[in-house]
């Protein structure tokens, strides 16, 4: 069909529309997904009245936002969703359909369920499901009644232009309704996933919220988080030191177990039983051809006990029957069983998994963010996982950007670290060349600087972006359920666990929330999955990931055969980068450990806490150096501090860099944030600037600094970006094909 007959029609279709809701004042709006509305919020230029345009691939899922409101309160409104139709007569049915309700939550309740909030700051992120048959909706006046809508395009979809609407109703009679307009693109994203991706699964959390009873509940509320994994095309990850399984699932773990002699010691040989893992792995691996990555342990290393001598790890490990065997011997040689037994249990296993085709997702993580004090022990443990299979690929999270040591894991010149996981605000370039040129590939991990509620929603998605950007090939997320132990976050969005120092704000450990606001269910609840805004834009973002994957292997085959056509793909890809550059936060970053701080009065700081602290009340200025390894030029600085108003009797955080002044927003989160704090320069790999408090009762604590480099170029919006991406897809496909 002409476009300029289908805007013409589609202007139509809401002439018709605003005649339909003329006599009930109600209003309906388009808005796209990484807009986070206020419930009192006012629509702006981007809100679009009556209708809404998005656009995807095949296999690919989109999402898209409707916004109600009224003049006056309105009750018993309810909603329908139609098929989307071409003109050709090709047609998605309605239940590709995912209909959802905003909710807010308060980002400023206190970690304390004891304590009232006193300053509530509603921000919205949880997503209920709605039942169009019987879920009846208020709108009251002057306030936002917010649906949440994903359409999940098949495979086999016939690319082309598809139109349909969401009606709102009074009885029988629709009173408002938004026109969708939806371009199915003429390819289709891969299964499984590029972005390999490890996003930690509470599974007791799950069962408790859930009301499980028996191994049937558990088994029925598991495999439907997994459905929720599979539609964001993430992968789960269970954060256990013993596990040996990406399932939680009972008998699911791959089983290992000594053969003893007739002196009950161990002979250096093993049985293994992969029945419970292929099981999970033949329905996840094969036939749903999902979850591109899964953990591979168990932990080979145990704490010292605090009543012994000396500090760190020690290597033992242990069977399925309990009986453990420890490297060093009591006089202090080693024992050599420890090694044959590893060198035989991981052998077998990486030869299953390579003859079931699925080596190539495993990861063994070695451990979890390991004190430069554990090196030799972990060395040891690399050199035994290659020595069993060097086709096993080992992982750590941290890089030596902030555990220098850790560069010393490596043996004839190559990484004994196959794949490096920082942090994503640790990721430094000079450091990351140096390992990749030993043969370590990168990941990422986030756990409070992408991800949070209290984030813009492009910047939830655009850790993907930042993954991209940096050539890393998967993310890593300690996990998805992680709530707190006396209320539900939908009554505390922050909280803090006996004898855990660490606070959890905002969100963080958490893209799901229990099916009951309050307290947990008596009978078990097992139809109900509450995921989140912010879940929704991390499966936008692993999408954009791959879109701009596959056009790098578009690129890269078309410039092989010289065909004009990967000029376009260039392009398309600089313009990403440059978004990518832009939205995805700062270049790298610095912890207050790898600065270099000049003594001056009234500052202090915290090698434990990891902050800079001023308390106000006297100017001081600091000097401020850090070793950033970046070529020489301009970059914008961002300083990541801590936000709330009334912080023992002063507000935070307010302070000078460079003679110009700067402050948190004061929304009252409570919480590190991140303040742009001008331009400053890097000369010989050296970056300087001068830190100073300021004469008001105003304190100033920062966390850390983000150095990137200024871009020239004007952002473009993420759609604008991903709408370049996808024409340069399909005119590369069509090139290559026509070769």
């Amino acid at each position: 069909m002409n476009r300029t007959i289908a805007v013409l029609l589609l202007a139509g279709l809401s002439d018709l529309m605003l005649c339909e809701a003329a006599q009930v004042p109600l209003k309906a709006y388009g808005v796209a997904a990484v807009e986070k509305l206020t419930q009192g919020q006012l629509p702006t230029a981007d809100w679009r009245a009556g209708q809404i345009a998005i656009e995807c691939a095949r296999n690919e899922s989109e999402s898209f936002q409707v916004v109600a409101r009224a003049s006056r309160p309105i009750k018993n409104l309810s909603v329908a969703l139609e098929d989307l139709r071409t003109a050709g007569g090709a047609v998605l049915p309605a239940s590709l359909i995912r209909l959802r309700k905003v909710e807010w939550v308060d980002v400023n309740a206190p970690f304390d369920p004891a304590e009232a909030s006193t300053k509530p700051n509603f921000l919205p992120d949880p997503l209920p499901p709605v039942d169009t048959a019987k879920d009846c909706f208020a709108v009251e006046s002057g306030e936002n009644l917010v649906f949440w809508l994903t359409v999940a395009v098949p495979k086999d979809a016939r690319a082309g232009i598809y139109r349909g609407r969401m009606r709102m109703l009074l009885g029988n009679e629709t009173v408002a309704a938004v026109a969708v307009e939806l371009r199915v693109r003429d390819f289709a994203l891969p299964d499984p996933p590029i972005l390999q991706s490890m996003v930690g699964l509470a599974a007791a959390n799950i069962y408790k919220a859930h009301g499980c009873k028996t191994r049937e509940d558990k088994e029925r509320i598991i495999r439907t988080y997994f459905d929720e994994y599979i539609r964001a095309r993430l992968s789960p990850f269970l954060y256990a030191p013993s596990t040996m399984a990406f399932s939680p699932l009972p008998d699911s773990a791959i089983k290992w177990e000594f053969v003893r002699g007739p002196d009950r010691n161990p002979t250096g040989e093993v049985k293994l039983d992969f029945t419970g893992f292929d099981r999970e792995g033949e329905r996840y691996f094969n036939q749903k051809r999902a979850f591109s990555a899964f953990n591979f342990a168990p932990y080979l290393w145990a704490k010292r006990d605090k009543r012994d001598k000396g500090q760190g790890i020690y290597l033992r490990f242990a069977d399925v029957k309990s009986a453990v065997v420890e490297r060093a011997n009591p006089d202090g040689t080693v024992n050599l069983m420890f090694d044959r037994l590893v060198v035989a249990v991981f052998r077998q296993i990486a030869a299953h998994l390579a003859e079931k085709g699925w080596l190539d997702r495993a990861i063994y993580y070695v451990t979890d963010e390991p004190p430069e004090s554990d090196m030799e022990a972990l060395k040891d443990i690399c050199r035994l996982i290659r020595q069993a299979d060097p086709r096993i690929r080992t992982a750590l999270t941290y890089d030596p950007a902030n555990r220098p040591r850790l560069a010393e894991l490596v043996e004839d010149g190559k990484s004994l670290i196959s794949v490096w996981i920082p942090y994503c605000t640790l990721y430094r370039e000079d450091v990351a060349a140096a390992e990749r040129k030993k043969g370590a590939d990168y990941w990422l991990y986030d756990v409070k600087d992408f991800c949070l509620i209290t984030h813009p929603g492009l910047l939830n998605r655009a850790m993907f972006w930042d993954v991209w950007r940096r050539n890393a090939g998967g993310y890593l997320y300690y996990f998805s359920t992680y709530w707190g132990q006396t209320t539900t976050p939908w009554e505390r969005t922050n909280f803090s666990l006996p004898g855990v120092t660490y606070k959890y704000r905002h969100g963080d450990g958490y893209f799901f929330y229990p099916p009951r606001r309050h307290g947990e269910p008596d009978q078990p609840l097992l139809d109900c999955v509450v995921p989140t805004i912010r879940w929704e834009l991390m499966r936008e973002g692993a999408e954009d990931y791959d879109y701009l994957r596959m056009l790098e292997r578009l690129v890269e085959a078309a410039s092989r055969k010289n065909l004009s056509a990967a000029n376009k793909g260039r392009f398309a890809l600089a313009q990403a980068r440059n978004f990518a550059n832009i939205a995805a936060g700062a270049g790298s970053n610095y912890t207050i450990q790898m600065m270099r701080l000049e003594k001056a009065e009234g500052w202090s700081w915290s090698a434990t806490e990891s902050w800079l602290a001023h308390r106000g009340g006297k100017p001081s200025k600091l000097k401020v150096t850090i070793n950033t390894g970046m070529k020489d030029g301009l970059y914008d600085l961002s300083l990541r501090v801590y936000d709330d108003t009334s912080h023992r009797g002063r507000s935070y955080s307010r302070f000078l860099v460079n003679d110009k002044p700067y402050a948190s927003a004061g929304t009252d989160v409570k919480g590190p944030i991140m303040v742009e704090a001008g331009c400053v320069a890097v000369r010989g790999g050296v970056c300087s600037f001068e830190l100073s408090s300021l004469p008001e009762n105003c304190g100033v604590i920062v966390y850390g600094a983000g150095l990137r480099e200024v871009v020239k170029a004007k952002s473009r919006s993420i759609y604008a970006v991903r709408h370049d991406v996808a024409d340069a897809i399909e005119l590369l496909q069509a090139a290559l094909a026509a070769r």
